[in-house]
Order: structure tokens, then sequence, then C-alpha cells
């Protein structure tokens, strides 16, 4: 039946009809192959990351502009470097996208000797990772994890305690065979060893500080890894496992 439509249209029509064919094939033919629909894309807000390595994750920088699908990018951008904030990328006509990124901070940073790995809300060890934490943890007595690694799931559970109990303390050291202890700003060591409760020894620490403080001389050393039974040392001592 279209057939027969067609062959009873006027010529007028059909030639009517071929030119916005070749016009609509012209026109698709300029916005596929002309360079001005081809993605520039453009990178806000990075501070410590590099752009070019944003860009990359992203993957649309030259990518023709009607293959390109915003958030699928930002998501991609977001599994790669998952410290980030926030993550969005916005385009305009023609072709100009940029990928705004708001850095986050890390919520601990790995220190073994002059390697420095930063870890994400999971205790993976983020790869090419420069961004800020929020606390930092000195090994020792333990290999570092590599990149893409996660650290022990029992250590990670106790540093998220560490993080809980003591939210005003952002340096701790690790011992093999010692466990966790940091510098209280007055300046004496507070062992915490490495199991049981975090929050009991927190509280601990938090009632005895001021009047420790106040001690001449100053106390060398809080032992809270026993904390049913604190000890302060005066004088510098070694702290046997």
């Amino acid at each position: 039946m279209a057939v027969a439509l067609w062959a009873w249209r006027p010529v007028g029509s059909r030639l009517a009809a071929l030119g916005l064919l070749g016009l609509w094939l012209i026109g698709g033919g300029i916005l596929l192959g002309h360079e001005a629909f081809y993605t520039r894309l453009d990178v806000a807000g990075a501070r410590t990351l590099s752009p070019d390595a944003l860009a990359a994750a992203a993957g649309i920088d030259g990518l023709h502009i009607f293959w390109v699908n915003p958030e699928e990018a930002a998501a991609a951008v977001r599994r790669r470097f998952p410290s980030l904030e926030s993550v969005e990328v916005r385009c305009r006509w023609p072709a100009f996208c940029t990928l705004f990124v708001v850095e986050g901070q890390a919520p601990w940073e790995w220190i073994s000797g002059d390697l420095r790995l930063i870890l994400d809300g999971e205790g993976r060890v983020i790869e090419g990772g420069t961004v800020q934490a929020r606390r930092r943890l000195e090994v020792h007595g333990l290999p570092p994890p590599t990149p893409g690694q996660r650290v022990d799931p029992g250590l990670w559970a106790r540093m998220q305690e560490l993080s809980q109990a003591f939210p005003e303390v952002s340096a701790f050291r690790y011992e093999a065979g010692r466990g966790f202890s940091f510098v209280d700003p007055a300046g004496w060591t507070v062992w915490l060893g490495e199991f049981g409760s975090m929050s009991a020894r927190a509280a601990i620490w938090r009632a005895l500080r001021s009047a420790l403080a106040a001690q001449h001389p100053a106390p060398a050393y809080l032992d809270l890894r026993v904390p049913e039974a604190p000890a302060v040392g005066f004088q510098v001592e070694r702290i046997q496992p």
C-alpha cells in the first residue's frame, strides 16, 4: 500500500522528500563528524589529585557528545577515587563538559618508615592517593598493605574503634606485640594495648589527664593496657610486651 501511495504522489513532492532526506543525512554527518561535537573536558576543584588522572577516570574527553552520559562519567570517577566527597559532570552545548570534584579527607594514613599509604573507608589502600587523612597510624612490625589491598580486618576494626573512642587524637602508633599508643598533648605516652574496649580506656585517660598534667615531674607514660589497673610511670622505662 505504501508503494502505491508513493506512486501517486506528484514528482515535486517526491523531490522535496528526497531533498529533506538528503539534508537530514548531511546534517547528521556534520553532527557526527565535526570536531566541534567531540567533548572537551575541564576539571574543577582538584587540589591534590591530578586533573589528568581525574579526566582519564571520567573517560569522556574526546568522546562524541552524543555518547556522553554525565552520571556514568561521575560514577566512574567516584569508583576510581573513593575519597572524593562529591563528583558531578555538567555539559553544555555543543560539547563542553566540566568535571566538578570536592576532595575529602581519607579516614586513615598508614605510615611504615618513609612509606605513606592512604586508606579509604573500607581499609583499602587507595592507588595513587595523595589526599590528606584525618588520622595517621605509624606501624612497626607489620608489612604494609599493597595498593588495592585491604588492611587486616581485625586491625581495621580496632582502628575504627580508636576513631570513635578518641576523636580528639589524630596520630597513633602501632607496634606488633604491644598494640596501640599515642602521645598526650602534655607530652607523655598513653599505652592502649590491642584488645578490649578502647572506649573504657578513653574514659580513664580523660579522667586522669588533668591530674597527671599537674604532676611535677611530669609522667613519662600512662599504661592502660589493663584498664582495670592503670599504671603511671615517672621516668622513661621500656614498656614490656
